[in-house]
């Protein structure tokens, strides 16, 4: 059977390590726009996030050989992302602030709000602000759950934790959103964020920047 964009992922996977290295062309296809969407929210930088995917991409290749197939393929893909732009923010941070992070997300409910209002602007000036005030870790699920399409086990997967707490920080991230938008005072302070409003790096965190126990 000849492979194609819709091939199933263990199709193609099955055929680049039978030595057709073509058919990973397909999976970049497939996941490219998701995963660069999370890297230059994460990121906040073009360069950067093109960068970052691209050796997400290489570290997948490189490594595919010893990817289970007994787990999702995208859940895998997306834990290198994760792992990549940790690296990448923490050799940022050694040289500037944390700099603007952006978000785009689905609307998660059958009626409108302003928070799937505020949620539906990609380029959206008070979402990238209110997004780097979250914590990392509700920040990322977002990224997953909404950018990767990720469900909860698989969000629980490539973050490391549990399933109820890949839900919690979808909620808690979601809720806290919801919270700001609402506030009238919002508006009237975007583009002033004050440094506590920043992500600062943890000193007890785990391997993508996350505080133990989040």
């Amino acid at each position: 059977m000849p492979l194609d964009a819709r091939s199933p992922d263990g199709m193609l996977i099955a055929a680049v390590l039978a030595g057709e290295r073509e058919a990973f062309a397909h999976l970049v296809t497939r996941y490219q726009g998701p995963l660069f969407k999370a890297a230059i929210s994460r990121l906040g930088q073009r360069a950067l996030a093109e960068d970052v995917v691209q050796e997400t991409f290489l570290c997948a290749l490189k490594w595919l050989a010893s990817y289970n197939s007994k787990y999702s393929f995208r859940t895998w893909l997306w834990t290198i992302l994760l792992n990549q732009c940790s690296r990448q923010g923490q050799r940022e941070a050694r040289h500037m602030a944390a700099g603007v992070f952006k978000c785009e997300t689905d609307a998660t409910s059958a009626t409108s709000s302003p928070l799937e209002a505020l949620l539906a602007r990609e380029d959206g000036r008070l979402v990238h602000e209110l997004l780097a005030r979250l914590p990392q870790a509700q920040a990322d699920a977002l990224r997953l759950r909404f950018f990767g399409g990720l469900t909860f086990p698989e969000i629980a997967a490539a973050m490391e934790c549990s399933e109820p707490g890949a839900k919690h920080r979808v909620k808690a991230g979601l809720l806290t959103l919801a919270k700001w938008v609402t506030d009238p005072c919002i508006a009237a302070t975007s583009g002033r964020a004050e440094p506590h409003d920043m992500i600062e790096p943890h000193n007890a965190t785990n391997g993508r920047g996350y505080a133990n126990g989040e």
